[in-house]
């Protein structure tokens, strides 16, 4: 007779104010990234599904990219340049 593994699979949760107003939702299998929304008229707040992802470093890049895009830029290179800054500060107190 074979014996099965026991899931123990429940949701735990990663909420960092360095990374605010995101959080990660990880579980057995994946991170979730979740960005915290508040409504500007009705001043409700919902949860915004960013991506599932393998690794915490992956969820760590999908906030710097989503971080980065929330303002327009006048070259890439002002983009890459706060992009690398978001990346960085993550990196420098989170090491993956």
């Amino acid at each position: 007779m074979r014996k099965t593994k026991e899931s123990k699979q429940y949701t735990r949760y990663i909420k960092d104010p360095l990374i605010e107003p995101y959080y990660i939702q990880l579980d057995d299998y994946c991170y979730a990234v979740q960005k915290g929304i508040t409504a500007e008229e009705s001043g409700k707040e919902y949860q915004q599904t960013l991506g599932y992802y393998t690794s915490l470093g992956n969820a760590l890049n999908a906030i710097a990219r989503d971080e980065a895009m929330g303002i327009s830029y006048d070259t890439i290179q002002d983009y890459i340049n706060n992009y690398n800054q978001i990346v960085n500060r993550l990196s420098q107190v989170i090491k993956v």
